[in-house]
């Protein structure tokens, strides 16, 4: 017997809720070539006084079944589409189809880490979606990369990214990011995630234990997020719980006594939910010296305060280990860092007819213990402010504002060496607007002024257009500017503090051509020119260090993405990046190459993945190189009963030899077994 499909009994259970009233209506929902939608999310409110809103997610065919009585507002959206926000007058037949458009001026990539269909997940027509428990990711980061091709992300070994000088997980996106990590932002259930004296996110702490989707945007998103965000940014939703009880447990175990184990588990009622999630991740590393070790934790509470607003409030914690072997030329033993890690936020949301939005306050903290002696303890605390109104169906607009104080103090008992105590605070406004005079163009625009208590006020605008050519082809383009503030590492502590430092620029171009030549076949390819200036770089040699503004880039690329549903039951998918750059930064690949299948057997689901990285600068100088190499992964996963199934996972299946970091080889063929259980 074949298990109820979540969507289903999500729909099943929101009529069992629905008083008797009203008529039973199939609402459909498809894209512009008739193909269904599957997890779309659907929202109806007979009226602005008429209670909460009824609510399903789309089926298998992109439809769900409610009960309400027209003329009814309707609000429906899917990642990778536009929102649709109609109101129905009429309903012929029980019947209602809904047409949503491609949302072509995005640049934003939805990862969709599990195959229950919810609001997050994407029609298999649009090639933008990517299932991370199926393709074997084990992190966040890893996930990302096996998903853009135009980001790339450094490791060391099997598990565990690090921190300080040798430290990996360094994101670049289209050959930003910097090191460390400054250049592209973290986003956490809406706020900013970084460490408050180094301005850099800490990627072991990204792990997938409450991470229900990540999307990734290409190009600047300083507009909405602000600084860090120069190059793009990583924005993590965490799992909230459907309808009723729900718990999941994960285990696995493989080579190198590395595991990885996770718990979910919440319920959700009426006006009200609960979700705890727990994870650990352990290895023993491939080389001597190499071990890792990393537990986490959320709790999260939301309560329906009326039908208009609701509140919810999150803490998180996380702790972890990590030893660095060296490398091979010269190894070492007893080099460690131990972070730990927590926060808080806060919310209150508002729903209606014609507007939403949410206030937030949020704080988070942490602190770091290095073998060398180095301390520190650091806190981000902040207020976010937003909501998106629409004033007409064919004209939205949002705004609001944010306000952040950031910093910490550091010390080296070991040096000794007093770092001090450093704070900064920043406060912005924003507001970005979308028009759609006529069904086949959309215009959009967006401002923020930020103003930071060392370097005073910047402007950053953004500006795009789009135009269906047809109902199969789609051309867009934009232009927006990106900003980083000096981190507080770089103005006070070292390697070469300077206080007169500016924030670094970046402008963007971009131009994407989007096509559906066919029903399974999407298509599109993107390209960019990228003006970086200001950057932040150290020169001379030590002790005579110097930081300056002295850096300036010229990125230019192309993108290009295919999905190919070759049949029901199998699906190709490709992406392509090249990056020319006027000053390359060390292990940033000019090309870049993802590719998948998968291939859903009846009782098995199996997905071959693989990446090809072109050879990479190995130094700043540019004096040696790191050549390319192909990695294979493959996962297979077996229903075993009706809520448990089996998966085994291989990862460099050709056994390549390569490194990422000079002097750190990569693990060869390595696998995991594991079991899923959820009741």
């Amino acid at each position: 017997m074949r298990p109820v499909s979540p969507a289903l009994f999500l729909t099943a259970l929101a009529l069992a809720v629905t008083p008797a009233a009203g008529a039973d209506v199939e609402v459909r929902v498809q894209d512009p070539q008739g193909g269904a939608i599957v997890g779309a999310h659907i929202e109806i409110r007979e009226s602005i006084r008429s209670g909460r809103p009824l609510s399903a997610v789309s089926d298998v065919r992109g439809a769900a079944r409610l009960r309400f009585d027209p003329p009814a507002e309707i609000r429906v959206t899917a990642p990778g589409f536009e929102p649709l926000h109609v109101r129905q007058e009429s309903v012929r037949a029980g019947e209602l189809n809904l047409q949503l458009q491609p949302a072509t001026l995005r640049t934003t990539v939805e990862v969709v880490v599990r195959d229950t269909p919810t609001a997050e997940t994407v029609s298999t027509s649009v090639g933008s979606a990517l299932e991370i428990d199926r393709s074997g990711a084990r992190t966040v980061l890893d996930a990302v990369e096996k998903l853009v091709p135009s980001a790339f992300v450094t490791r060391r070994g099997v598990m565990g990214y690090g921190i300080a000088t040798n430290g990996t997980g360094m994101v670049s996106i289209r050959g930003v990011g910097e090191s460390p990590n400054t250049g592209v932002l973290v986003v956490i259930d809406g706020r900013p995630d970084y460490q408050g004296l180094m301005g850099h996110p800490l990627p072991d702490f990204y792990s997938l234990s409450d991470a229900e989707t990540v999307s990734v945007t290409q190009g600047p998103a300083s507009v909405l997020y602000g600084t860090n965000a120069l190059g793009g940014a990583i924005e993590i939703k965490p799992s909230r719980p459907r309808e009723g009880i729900h718990t999941q447990l994960t285990s696995s175990f493989g080579s190198y006594f590395t595991g990885l184990h996770r718990l979910a588990h919440g319920a959700r009622w009426e006006r009200g939910y609960y979700s705890l999630t727990a994870g650990v991740a352990h290895t023993s590393g491939d080389r001597a010296n190499s071990a890792f070790h990393d537990q986490d934790g959320t709790l999260a509470v939301g309560y329906d305060l009326s039908p208009t607003w609701r509140t919810s409030l999150e803490g998180r914690y996380g702790h972890f280990n990590v030893e660095d072997p060296g490398t091979v030329q010269h190894p070492t033993a007893g080099q460690y860092a131990r972070v730990g890690r927590g926060g808080f936020s806060y919310d209150l949301e508002n729903a209606t007819g014609r507007t939403w939005g949410y206030a937030r306050v949020f704080s988070s903290f942490g602190h770091h213990m290095l073998w060398d002696g180095f301390r520190s303890v650091d806190s981000t605390t902040g207020i976010r402010i937003h909501q998106t109104v629409t004033l007409a169906p064919q004209l939205t607009l949002d705004g609001g504002t944010d306000v952040v104080r950031y910093g910490g103090r550091a010390n080296n008992i070991a040096a000794p060496v007093d770092f001090g105590e450093h704070h900064l605070s920043d406060s912005a406004g924003f507001t970005r607007t979308v028009w759609m005079p006529v069904s086949r163009v959309r215009f959009n625009a967006g401002f923020r002024y930020q103003h930071n208590s060392l370097f005073g006020g910047i402007a950053v605008p953004e500006l795009g257009a789009s135009v269906r050519l047809t109902e199969r082809y789609s051309f867009s383009a934009s232009a927006g500017r990106g900003f980083r503030n000096p981190t507080i590492r770089e103005l006070y502590l070292f390697p070469a503090p300077n206080p007169a430092l500016r924030p670094e620029n970046l402008w963007n171009y971009q131009a994407t051509f989007q096509a559906r030549p066919r029903s399974g076949i999407t298509t599109w390819v993107t390209g960019y020119y990228a003006d970086l200036s200001d950057l932040i770089v150290v020169t001379g040699r030590f002790p005579s260090l110097r930081t300056s503004n002295a850096g300036r880039a010229l990125n230019r690329g192309v993108e290009a993405n295919v999905r190919w549903q070759a049949a029901r039951r199998l699906s190709l998918t490709s992406g392509y990046g090249y990056l020319r750059s006027t000053n390359l930064g060390p292990y940033i690949p000019v090309h870049k190459l993802n590719y998948s299948l998968e291939w859903d057997a009846g009782r098995a689901f199996v997905h071959l993945g693989g990446m090809t990285v072109g050879r990479r600068s190995a130094d700043i100088q540019r004096t040696s190189q790191l050549g390319g190499y192909t990695l294979l992964t493959l996962k297979c996963t077996v229903p075993v009963r009706r809520n448990l199934s089996g998966f085994v996972l291989v990862d460099n299946l050709s056994d390549r030899r390569y490194e990422v970091l000079p002097g750190y080889p990569m693990p060869g063929i390595n696998a995991m077994a594991g079991l899923d259980w959820r009741f």
